[in-house]
């Protein structure tokens, strides 16, 4: 099979995009805004060129179906983001800390409950690498080292494909055609191996390769709690649920662990009511999404009250039912439990604005890049190169095509806009699983944002470790090198099983 100089062309010209995408981020460090909209008008222009004949009218689907997207996104990395500062500004995020961290002297106990437990419970529920924040003053002040405190607090990102109540996976299975909870199955099976390797990790970090061997089962007993809580979480309740169940889970295990050890401090009535206290935002958030998952006429009511239907964008968005909602309803419940004031709500919100703006802007600036592509034929051109160029092969390469877009972006959401259609279409060109490259896609690209260079820097200013941020970076991507490899290995145990 030969290809024309046309089809070649083409080709150049469908990478485009992605091509200036790398480029500007990587290597002209441009930021993920100045890279969005240059490339966006980049990518109008091509789909406007002779070779895929497209009218300036015809961006107008496009568009109106990408503010339909971000909107959802919106809707529930705003609330999100703000329950956040809400608990930050009552104190209620430091003071579960410090109970937790204060729970045990066992550095073990210590380090499991707070990298597989709260960091991924934080991040569960708010997203935007805040755990970073919360897990890295702790473990500086239990004794940590600037680099382990970094590198544990980056490790501990390792919930990220139901980071901000599963918001990259949704988008994923939303852009990708690919059902949500198969692709939150799918996911979690996938992260079986990597819970596991990071929970070795965090442990020899933390008290070195002799403890760890000593207590292995014990240690892998805790990341199979958190990886099994997450799977039968979507499996049996939602998606959405499963990062916050799974850590919550993790925490009860840890503690329970603690107590029939013995290895606990004296801890009063008083303390342990302060903390159900403190921690009472994420319970009533689980409990209320957790009802509208199980019950079913409940479900049926919130599905079909206020839903906002648009066949023609296939688009639906039931606002009560959206975990958004209950984001919005977990604020509401924060602010009259802790009594907080108007400057302090304020306050929360302009944080929340503040944040989310740029967020919300990068992500609709790639969607829409996206949308135009599939909408232009560009997706379609790439797939069938890459189907032809590597065949069967190309399933191998997934876990490193996501792996690119969580690092530039340092963002699930960011990455599969970027390139899931991609995986997924290709992966039907070579008669593999959509669902498979989906889940590829959306575990590498995720567990990957822990070494993007923001996330990096972020660990190490808090921990006041700057200089050693190219170690740091070095180290993690050791780190993340290991991850991509058990991606790889699985994928090629799936092939030779079907």
């Amino acid at each position: 099979m030969q290809i024309g100089s046309v089809v070649i062309l083409e080709i150049i010209l469908s990478f485009l995009p992605l091509f200036s995408i790398l480029s500007l981020l990587f290597f002209f460090k441009k930021s993920s805004i100045f890279t969005g909209i240059f490339t966006l008008i980049l990518t109008a222009l091509l789909a406007h060129s002779p070779f895929f004949h497209k009218s300036p009218t015809a961006l107008l689907y496009p568009m109106v179906k990408t503010s339909l997207t971000t909107f959802m996104i919106f809707y529930i990395l705003f609330f999100g983001i703000l329950l956040f500062h809400l608990m930050e500004k009552a104190e209620a995020i430091k003071k579960i800390a410090s109970f937790i961290s204060l729970s045990t002297n066992d550095r073990i106990y210590q380090v499991l409950m707070l990298s597989l437990g709260l960091s991924p419970l934080i991040e569960s529920v708010s997203g935007f690498g805040l755990a970073i924040i919360v897990i890295a003053p702790i473990l500086i002040a239990l004794g940590f080292n600037g680099i382990q405190a970094s590198l544990l607090s980056l490790i501990s990102l390792c919930a990220i494909p139901w980071g901000t109540l599963a918001l990259g996976t949704i988008i994923g299975a939303e852009l990708s055609n690919v059902n949500l909870d198969m692709l939150g199955i799918g996911s979690a099976l996938m992260s079986f191996p990597l819970y596991i390797y990071f929970a070795i990790l965090v442990c020899t970090i933390a008290a070195g390769k002799r403890k760890v061997l000593k207590r292995l089962p014990e240690i892998i007993f805790v990341s199979l709690v958190l990886s099994s809580s997450i799977l039968l979480c979507n499996r049996y309740i939602s998606v959405e649920l499963a990062g916050l169940f799974g850590s919550l889970i993790t925490i009860i295990v840890v503690f329970t662990l603690i107590k029939i050890q013995n290895k606990t401090p004296n801890i009063s009535c008083l303390e342990k009511l302060t903390f159900i206290k403190n921690i009472s935002p994420y319970l009533f958030l689980s409990f209320i999404l957790l009802t509208s998952r199980m019950i079913p006429s409940f479900k049926v009511n919130l599905n079909n009250t206020f839903n906002i239907k648009m066949e023609n964008y296939d688009f639906e968005l039931p606002l009560l039912y959206s975990p958004g909602f209950f984001l919005v309803l977990s604020c509401i419940f924060t602010t009259i439990l802790f009594k907080l004031s108007i400057p302090n709500i304020l306050e929360s919100l302009n944080l929340s604005v503040r944040k989310c703006f740029p967020v919300i802007l990068t992500t609709f600036l790639f969607i829409f890049i996206s949308e135009i592509m599939a909408a232009s034929g560009m997706i379609h051109v790439l797939s069938n190169f890459a189907a032809y160029s590597f065949g069967a092969y190309f399933i191998y390469l997934s876990p490193f095509i996501g792996s690119v877009g969580g690092f530039l972006t340092g963002s699930n959401t960011a990455s599969n806009t970027m390139f899931i259609k991609l995986q997924t279409q290709t992966a039907a060109e070579i008669s593999s699983k959509p669902l498979l490259a989906a889940c590829t896609q959306n575990v590498s690209s995720s567990m990957v944002t822990m070494i993007n260079p923001s996330r990096v820097t972020l660990s190490t200013s808090v921990c006041k470790v700057g200089k050693y941020e190219s170690s740091i970076q070095r180290k993690m991507t050791f780190i993340v090198a290991g991850t991509l490899s058990f991606l790889a290995f699985e994928i090629l145990l799936l092939s030779l099983c079907t």
